[in-house]
């Protein structure tokens, strides 16, 4: 590649003890020039072994560690992370993904491309855990940026930071995340928004950037926390984006078409006949309807 830039990777991390190593090590086998990349861990006030783990890389040179002596969640977590660094290109990435050596290499090589200041990769199961009913949703074709494909510039709400590297001139010309949202979703689609609309054609996605998601959820959980999204995170984003209400879901809250779909009778139906003939577009469903019940219950 004639373009190298310098690489920041900024991985928050809240009480993942259970899996930060293991992300942590990913990250210091890649492929791109080592003297090129800072990983930045950022504990944010984690109440398990988190903390001593993080340390245990401290003394890497690749490596800065910074800690939080509260929680302050996604958004602050990894503005400080973004704060402390100079790299011309910021990798984010959840401290529960796991990553293939050639995870930079990729971003870069697809940011050497000018007109693009944005790469959302892919997330794929590990390989070693069987699929549940989450997973068969998570990592359908059909869901997120996937059923674009590469090369086509996708808009903000498939553009998720678990797993995104962002130039930082343009990260400078948007702002940081906003520290307001501090509970589960809606952060990234924030920021995406902004950097969407300055920058409209320039978001791409990648297969080849994908990670191992090592998140330990069930679908039931997923739709509670999709509830809790609705009720705090949506709404803050309808608010501040009102003229992104059907794209961001908002049409369908107090709305007749809204009531007529997402609705106790249709809802029962639904998590009957996904007992039985379970399908990915049913999941759907039932996601989407847990976002509609949180922001009309609010």
């Amino acid at each position: 590649m004639n373009w190298a830039p310098t690489v920041d990777i900024i991985v928050p991390c809240y009480n993942v003890a259970n899996i930060v190593e293991k992300c942590v090590n990913s990250l210091l086998k890649q492929s791109y020039s080592t003297n090129s990349i800072i990983i930045y861990l950022v504990n944010d006030g984690s109440s398990d072994e988190t903390g001593d783990i993080l340390e245990s890389f401290a003394n890497h040179q690749q490596i800065q560690v910074i800690h939080h002596k509260v929680n302050k969640k996604q958004s602050a977590a990894r503005n400080t992370g973004i704060n402390a660094g100079t790299g011309e290109v910021i990798c984010f990435l959840d401290s529960d993904m796991v990553v293939n050596k050639n995870w930079v290499e990729t971003h870069v090589d697809i940011l050497s491309d000018m007109k693009i200041v944005g790469v959302v990769g892919d997330q794929i199961p590990p390989k070693e855990i069987d699929s549940n009913k989450l997973n068969k949703y998570l990592y359908d074709k059909r869901r997120g940026a996937r059923k674009f494909g590469e090369n086509i510039p996708i808009r903000f709400p498939y553009f998720l930071f678990s797993n995104a590297s962002i130039r930082r001139s343009a990260l400078n010309s948007i702002g940081l995340f906003d520290e307001t949202f501090t509970s589960y979703g809606g952060e990234d689609t924030e920021l995406a928004i902004r950097l969407w609309e300055t920058f409209p054609i320039s978001l791409r996605f990648s297969f080849d950037a994908a990670c191992e998601n090592h998140g330990n959820r069930t679908f039931q959980g997923f739709c509670t926390t999709m509830y809790e999204y609705g009720k705090t995170n949506l709404l803050l984003l309808l608010n501040k984006y009102p003229q992104y209400k059907d794209e961001l879901g908002g049409g369908f809250i107090k709305s007749i078409k809204g009531y007529l779909i997402f609705n106790p009778i249709i809802r029962m139906g639904v998590n009957l006949l996904d007992l039985i003939l379970p399908s990915y577009w049913l999941k759907r469903y039932r996601v989407v309807d847990s976002i509609i019940r949180g922001a009309r219950e609010s």
